[in-house]
Protein backbone atom coordinates (compact mmCIF):
# COMPACT_ATOMS: atom_id res chain seq x y z
CA UNK A 1 0.00 0.00 0.00
CA UNK A 2 2.80 2.36 0.91
CA UNK A 3 4.53 1.77 -2.41
CA UNK A 4 1.29 2.36 -4.32
CA UNK A 5 0.60 5.57 -2.43
CA UNK A 6 4.13 6.74 -3.07
CA UNK A 7 3.81 5.84 -6.75
CA UNK A 8 0.51 7.70 -7.18
CA UNK A 9 1.82 10.63 -5.19
CA UNK A 10 4.85 10.90 -7.44
CA UNK A 11 2.64 10.63 -10.53
CA UNK A 12 0.32 13.31 -9.11
CA UNK A 13 3.25 15.62 -8.41
CA UNK A 14 4.64 15.03 -11.91
CA UNK A 15 1.26 15.82 -13.47
CA UNK A 16 0.76 18.97 -11.35
CA UNK A 17 4.32 20.09 -12.10
CA UNK A 18 3.82 19.45 -15.80
CA UNK A 19 0.58 21.42 -15.85
CA UNK A 20 2.18 24.26 -13.87
CA UNK A 21 5.16 24.36 -16.20
CA UNK A 22 2.84 24.32 -19.20
CA UNK A 23 0.88 27.29 -17.85
CA UNK A 24 4.13 29.07 -16.96
CA UNK A 25 5.60 28.57 -20.43
CA UNK A 26 2.33 29.58 -22.10
CA UNK A 27 2.13 32.70 -19.93
CA UNK A 28 5.78 33.50 -20.63
CA UNK A 29 5.25 33.10 -24.37
CA UNK A 30 2.15 35.30 -24.23
CA UNK A 31 4.02 37.99 -22.29
CA UNK A 32 6.93 37.82 -24.74
CA UNK A 33 4.49 38.08 -27.63
CA UNK A 34 2.86 41.17 -26.12
CA UNK A 35 6.27 42.64 -25.34
CA UNK A 36 7.34 42.15 -28.96
CA UNK A 37 4.13 43.76 -30.19
CA UNK A 38 4.70 46.70 -27.87
CA UNK A 39 8.27 47.14 -29.11
CA UNK A 40 7.19 46.89 -32.74
CA UNK A 41 4.60 49.61 -32.14
CA UNK A 42 7.17 51.79 -30.38
CA UNK A 43 9.55 51.36 -33.32
CA UNK A 44 6.81 52.61 -35.63
CA UNK A 45 6.19 55.51 -33.23
CA UNK A 46 9.89 56.34 -33.63
CA UNK A 47 9.42 56.44 -37.41
CA UNK A 48 6.46 58.80 -36.93
CA UNK A 49 8.64 60.99 -34.71
CA UNK A 50 11.24 61.20 -37.49
CA UNK A 51 8.53 62.30 -39.92
CA UNK A 52 7.18 64.83 -37.42
CA UNK A 53 10.68 66.26 -36.96
CA UNK A 54 11.07 66.80 -40.71
CA UNK A 55 7.63 68.45 -40.85
CA UNK A 56 8.44 70.65 -37.87
CA UNK A 57 11.69 71.81 -39.47
CA UNK A 58 9.86 72.62 -42.70
CA UNK A 59 7.18 74.51 -40.78
CA UNK A 60 9.77 76.44 -38.79
CA UNK A 61 11.49 77.66 -41.94
CA UNK A 62 8.23 78.58 -43.69
CA UNK A 63 6.94 80.52 -40.70
CA UNK A 64 10.28 82.27 -40.18
CA UNK A 65 10.23 83.42 -43.79
CA UNK A 66 6.66 84.70 -43.36
CA UNK A 67 7.75 86.68 -40.28
CA UNK A 68 10.83 88.10 -41.99
CA UNK A 69 8.83 89.29 -44.99
CA UNK A 70 6.05 90.67 -42.83
CA UNK A 71 8.62 92.74 -40.92
CA UNK A 72 10.25 93.79 -44.19
CA UNK A 73 6.94 95.15 -45.52
CA UNK A 74 5.89 96.80 -42.25
CA UNK A 75 9.22 98.54 -41.68
CA UNK A 76 9.44 99.89 -45.25
CA UNK A 77 5.81 100.69 -45.99
CA UNK A 78 6.28 104.46 -45.79
CA UNK A 79 9.18 104.29 -48.24
CA UNK A 80 8.15 101.55 -50.65
CA UNK A 81 8.71 103.91 -53.59
CA UNK A 82 12.44 103.37 -53.07
CA UNK A 83 12.14 99.60 -53.59
CA UNK A 84 11.38 97.66 -56.74
CA UNK A 85 7.91 96.25 -57.17
CA UNK A 86 9.54 92.86 -57.61
CA UNK A 87 10.96 93.05 -54.07
CA UNK A 88 7.69 94.33 -52.64
CA UNK A 89 5.79 91.55 -54.40
CA UNK A 90 8.27 88.92 -53.24
CA UNK A 91 7.94 89.87 -49.56
CA UNK A 92 4.21 90.58 -49.61
CA UNK A 93 3.59 87.18 -51.20
CA UNK A 94 5.69 85.42 -48.54
CA UNK A 95 4.10 87.37 -45.70
CA UNK A 96 0.61 86.37 -46.84
CA UNK A 97 0.99 82.90 -48.34
CA UNK A 98 3.81 81.18 -46.47
CA UNK A 99 1.59 79.11 -44.20
CA UNK A 100 1.71 75.47 -43.15
CA UNK A 101 -0.67 72.56 -42.59
CA UNK A 102 0.64 70.06 -40.05
CA UNK A 103 -0.51 66.48 -40.64
CA UNK A 104 0.48 63.88 -38.06
CA UNK A 105 0.11 60.10 -37.90
CA UNK A 106 -1.39 59.00 -34.58
CA UNK A 107 -2.30 55.48 -35.69
CA UNK A 108 0.46 53.68 -33.77
CA UNK A 109 -0.14 55.67 -30.59
CA UNK A 110 -3.89 55.01 -30.78
CA UNK A 111 -3.13 51.36 -31.45
CA UNK A 112 -1.03 51.17 -28.28
CA UNK A 113 -3.89 52.73 -26.34
CA UNK A 114 -6.70 50.62 -27.76
CA UNK A 115 -4.82 47.31 -27.50
CA UNK A 116 -3.75 47.92 -23.90
CA UNK A 117 -0.10 47.49 -24.91
CA UNK A 118 0.61 50.97 -23.59
CA UNK A 119 0.27 49.49 -20.08
CA UNK A 120 3.37 47.36 -20.77
CA UNK A 121 5.56 50.44 -21.18
CA UNK A 122 7.76 50.47 -18.09
CA UNK A 123 8.82 54.11 -18.24
CA UNK A 124 5.82 56.23 -17.29
CA UNK A 125 7.54 59.30 -18.77
CA UNK A 126 7.05 57.81 -22.24
CA UNK A 127 3.31 57.45 -21.73
CA UNK A 128 2.99 60.98 -20.32
CA UNK A 129 5.13 62.49 -23.07
CA UNK A 130 3.16 60.74 -25.81
CA UNK A 131 -0.13 61.94 -24.35
CA UNK A 132 1.16 65.51 -24.16
CA UNK A 133 2.60 65.29 -27.67
CA UNK A 134 -0.67 64.52 -29.40
CA UNK A 135 -2.60 67.04 -27.30
CA UNK A 136 -0.09 69.68 -28.41
CA UNK A 137 -0.46 68.53 -32.03
CA UNK A 138 -4.14 69.43 -31.91
CA UNK A 139 -3.16 72.83 -30.53
CA UNK A 140 -0.74 73.32 -33.45
CA UNK A 141 -3.60 72.76 -35.87
CA UNK A 142 -5.72 75.37 -34.10
CA UNK A 143 -2.90 77.92 -34.38
CA UNK A 144 -2.54 77.10 -38.09
CA UNK A 145 -6.28 77.61 -38.52
CA UNK A 146 -5.96 81.05 -36.92
CA UNK A 147 -3.12 81.90 -39.32
CA UNK A 148 -5.19 80.65 -42.25
CA UNK A 149 -8.16 82.81 -41.19
CA UNK A 150 -5.93 85.88 -41.39
CA UNK A 151 -4.54 84.78 -44.74
CA UNK A 152 -8.06 84.50 -46.09
CA UNK A 153 -8.72 88.05 -44.92
CA UNK A 154 -5.69 89.19 -46.94
CA UNK A 155 -6.60 87.17 -50.04
CA UNK A 156 -8.68 89.86 -51.71
CA UNK A 157 -5.95 92.47 -51.38
CA UNK A 158 -3.34 89.99 -52.66
CA UNK A 159 -5.45 89.04 -55.69
CA UNK A 160 -5.92 92.70 -56.58
CA UNK A 161 -2.32 93.78 -56.03
CA UNK A 162 -0.06 90.81 -56.75
CA UNK A 163 0.69 89.26 -60.13
CA UNK A 164 2.55 86.07 -60.93
CA UNK A 165 5.68 86.58 -63.01
CA UNK A 166 6.38 82.86 -63.12
CA UNK A 167 5.74 79.69 -61.14
CA UNK A 168 9.24 79.72 -59.68
CA UNK A 169 9.49 78.22 -56.16
CA UNK A 170 12.00 78.39 -53.33
CA UNK A 171 13.77 75.54 -51.51
CA UNK A 172 10.51 74.71 -49.69
CA UNK A 173 8.59 74.38 -52.94
CA UNK A 174 6.52 77.52 -52.27
CA UNK A 175 5.78 80.09 -54.99
CA UNK A 176 7.88 83.26 -54.70
CA UNK A 177 7.86 85.05 -58.06
CA UNK A 178 5.09 87.68 -57.81
CA UNK A 179 5.21 91.40 -58.50
CA UNK A 180 3.35 94.12 -56.61
CA UNK A 181 1.01 95.99 -58.95
CA UNK A 182 -0.74 98.24 -56.44
CA UNK A 183 0.01 101.69 -55.10
CA UNK A 184 3.38 102.27 -53.51
CA UNK A 185 2.11 102.38 -49.94
CA UNK A 186 0.10 99.44 -48.65
CA UNK A 187 -3.09 100.46 -46.75
CA UNK A 188 -2.66 100.56 -42.99
CA UNK A 189 -5.41 98.00 -42.32
CA UNK A 190 -3.47 95.50 -44.44
CA UNK A 191 -0.28 96.26 -42.53
CA UNK A 192 -2.13 95.70 -39.26
CA UNK A 193 -3.52 92.41 -40.55
CA UNK A 194 0.01 91.33 -41.50
CA UNK A 195 1.26 92.22 -38.02
CA UNK A 196 -1.60 90.29 -36.46
CA UNK A 197 -0.78 87.29 -38.63
CA UNK A 198 2.89 87.64 -37.72
CA UNK A 199 2.00 87.33 -34.02
CA UNK A 200 0.47 83.91 -34.64
CA UNK A 201 3.46 82.82 -36.74
CA UNK A 202 5.77 83.76 -33.89
CA UNK A 203 3.64 81.98 -31.29
CA UNK A 204 3.55 78.89 -33.53
CA UNK A 205 7.34 78.86 -33.89
CA UNK A 206 7.85 78.94 -30.11
CA UNK A 207 5.49 76.00 -29.62
CA UNK A 208 7.14 74.01 -32.43
CA UNK A 209 10.63 74.55 -30.98
CA UNK A 210 9.42 73.42 -27.57
CA UNK A 211 7.86 70.27 -29.07
CA UNK A 212 11.02 69.49 -31.04
CA UNK A 213 13.01 69.54 -27.81
CA UNK A 214 10.45 67.29 -26.09
CA UNK A 215 10.45 64.89 -29.06
CA UNK A 216 14.24 64.59 -28.92
CA UNK A 217 13.93 63.49 -25.30
CA UNK A 218 11.04 61.17 -26.18
CA UNK A 219 13.10 59.41 -28.86
CA UNK A 220 15.81 58.57 -26.31
CA UNK A 221 13.26 57.29 -23.79
CA UNK A 222 11.64 55.02 -26.38
CA UNK A 223 15.00 53.67 -27.58
CA UNK A 224 15.93 52.79 -24.00
CA UNK A 225 12.55 51.11 -23.47
CA UNK A 226 12.99 48.96 -26.59
CA UNK A 227 16.56 48.01 -25.70
CA UNK A 228 15.60 47.09 -22.15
Amino acid sequence: MKSLVAKYLVEFIVIITGISLSFYVENLNQNNYKENLKNQSLKRVLKNLETDTRDFEFNLEANRKAIYSSDWISERNNNLQFYSKDSVGFHLNRAIYFNTIFVDNQEEYRGLQNSGLIELIENENIVTNLQQKYIVHEFFKKIENSIMDRRLYLDDFANRNLKYKSYKTDNLGLAIDRIYTGKQNIPQHIIEALKDKRTYHNFYIKRIKSRLKADTNLVELIKNEIND
